[in-house]
């Protein structure tokens, strides 16, 4: 009996000592359909699993995230690169984790999409025309290599600042623009209400969108890091090997329309990896371009310094 006591005594303390070294992350996200692999890391309690208590604050905006995180309110977040890069020259004390999604053939995430009245019209016919996007941001960049993709000079739109999303699909369909460029899902829904579809970035080959985590999750040997890695794999695995039974959690956090929800697909998310030093240095020129950044940020300083 004594031994019985003695065993039980150990298994109690084990199991305290194990949650006391659970790791907290405060991690900001937008809601989109990137994010779906943490929702699924969360709802399945993988992050639980490897000792990590996450919780995922979701923002309204972009703006609103990245003011939490330079406030020091967030251990990481959810963004594009240019955002990522703007903090980091900032000052804020993060790394780039991993991508979390990279343009994928089938599996649009950004496109033009065409108004109503324009829903016919050609590349040709859109020379001049109003593309309605937020300027000096990540979308502005994918306009620019999707004109360079299209065999268009850049300029061959004329760009529009129109900063919300719901403003500008509400713009798009009621004419006031000519085209838009919208992410995933609102580019299927600009469609289904009658608009049409100009292009997409999904053949562009570039990572689109990444998770961040604050410098000390890569102190001690990265112990945190990796077990931020082993959860989110798991997660993407599970999103891989039965998409289907993860659509109602995707369109309760990834802000599906309900007239898409049957329907729209449960994309496939890459394994971690990090951007390479070429598509980096891509963003980062084109940002210094548009006086964004004076100086690069060097890879040392913005990436993981350890390879997922």
């Amino acid at each position: 009996m004594k031994k019985i006591c003695i065993a039980i005594a150990l298994l109690l303390l084990m199991n305290v000592s194990a949650h006391a070294e659970n790791m907290k992350i405060r991690f900001g996200i937008l809601p989109v359909i990137d994010t779906l692999p943490l929702q699924v890391g969360v709802q399945d309690g993988l992050f639980e699993k490897y000792g990590i208590d996450m919780e995922l604050i979701r923002f309204a905006s972009a703006l609103e995230r990245d003011t939490a995180m330079q406030a020091g309110q967030l251990d990481g977040y959810f963004g594009d690169l240019v955002a990522t890069y703007l903090l980091i020259n900032q000052g804020v004390p993060m790394r780039i984790a991993l991508t979390s999604w990279r343009t994928t053939s089938d599996y649009p995430m950004f496109g033009i999409a065409l108004s109503p009245a324009n829903k016919d019209r050609d590349l040709g016919d859109m020379k001049g025309r109003t593309l309605g996007l937020s300027k000096s941001t990540v979308m502005e960049y994918l306009a620019d290599k999707m004109e360079d993709a299209l065999g268009v000079n850049r300029g061959h739109f004329s760009k529009i600042e129109i900063k919300k999303l719901p403003i500008r699909l509400q713009m798009l369909m009621t004419d006031q623009v000519d085209s838009a460029l919208l992410p995933e899902p609102l580019l299927s829904l600009a469609r289904l209400k009658g608009g049409g579809l100009l292009a997409t970035a999904e053949k562009l080959d570039m990572p689109l969108t990444v998770l961040c985590l604050h410098e000390k999750y890569f102190a001690d040997d990265a112990e945190g890091y990796a077990r931020f890695i082993s959860a989110y794999k798991e997660a993407v695995q599970r999103l891989a090997d039965s998409p289907e039974t993860y659509r109602p959690l995707m369109a309760k956090t990834c802000r599906i329309p309900k007239p898409l929800m049957s329907e729209f697909p449960v994309y496939p998310y890459p394994m971690p990896s990090l951007p390479s030093a070429a598509e980096l240095n891509e963003v980062q020129t084109w940002m210094v371009e548009k006086g964004l950044l004076k100086v690069k940020v060097p890879d040392e300083t913005a990436l993981s310094p350890v390879i997922p």
